[in-house]
Order: C-alpha cells, then sequence, then structure tokens
C-alpha cells in the first residue's frame, strides 16, 4: 500500500484500524489545541462523564467509553492525584468497584476548558458538508457496535 506523502492530502488507507486511530490522533489534536494545555480530551471526557453520571462505577464507565480496565485506572489515579475526583464508595450495583464524583477542583478545569471544546466541535462541524455530522456520529456507533459485537 504505498503511501502518498503529499501534505494537503491523506491517503486512503485500506484498513478499518490505521484510518480510525488516524481519525481520532487527528480530531485529538483539533481539540487539544482548542481546549489548552490544562486537560487532555480523553479525561475532559472523563470529567464530563462523572458530571453527567455522579456515582458512576468503573465498568459501566469503561463499557460506556470504550475503555480497557488499564487505561481506565491510569486515568483515574492521575484525576484523583489532580484533586479532580474523589472516591465516593462501592458502587451498590454488581459490587462494583469504587465510584466516584467531580470535586470542585473538577468542576473548575471542565467549566474552563468547556469554551474550548465547544470550539473544536464547531471548527470540526463546520469542515464537514450538510449533514455530514449526523452520519459521522451515526457511521462511527454503528462501527463501535460493530467491533463489540465481533469481539463478543
Amino acid at each position: 500500500m504505498p503511501i502518498d506523502a503529499t501534505p494537503a492530502t491523506l491517503p486512503d488507507l485500506d484498513c478499518a484500524c490505521a484510518t480510525i486511530r488516524r481519525t481520532a490522533r487527528l480530531v485529538t489534536q483539533l481539540y487539544s489545541q482548542e481546549m489548552g494545555p490544562a486537560i487532555e480530551p480523553p479525561q475532559f471526557a472523563l470529567l464530563s462523564a462523572f458530571q453527567y453520571r455522579p456515582g458512576i462505577g468503573q465498568t459501566p464507565l469503561a463499557r460506556a467509553l470504550g475503555l480497557d480496565k488499564t487505561t481506565l485506572s491510569r486515568n483515574l489515579r492521575l484525576m484523583q492525584r489532580n484533586g479532580w475526583i474523589t472516591p465516593v464508595g462501592d458502587s451498590p450495583k454488581n459490587g462494583d468497584r469504587k465510584t466516584y464524583r467531580l470535586t470542585p477542583e473538577g468542576e473548575r478545569i471542565l467549566a474552563e476548558t468547556r469554551p474550548g471544546w465547544m470550539r473544536a466541535q464547531e471548527k470540526l462541524r463546520s469542515a464537514l458538508a450538510a449533514g455530514e455530522w449526523d452520519t459521522m456520529l451515526k457511521a462511527f456507533g454503528q462501527v463501535a457496535k460493530a467491533a463489540k459485537q465481533a469481539m463478543d
């Protein structure tokens, strides 16, 4: 598979994994650029999950975000060390591991970076043709479900 190194183009890659990973890296770079150095986009996603689902356990959180146990644990430790989350106990359901909630510092960092996240969302949406945003979200959702099904 020859790769065209022309800066203005991205070569077609005949591999779902390579294409999705490249897309994820480029989109993450856009969001990082807009959100600034205070927090990385994956950490923003985790903090947002805690804001919308306070007390969510590790297992449902990992499942919802498609994270493996090691990656989730590493991020939770980092966010706890930064003072963004605090454990609140064990989940009453399924004997899940610790549950967490945002701290005031976590709420602050989330509020501080949300405008950058919104700018990144709008820049990406604007760079797509009409209707492509919804098509993209739907397609990625379908691919995620298919990958999960293929692993089961």
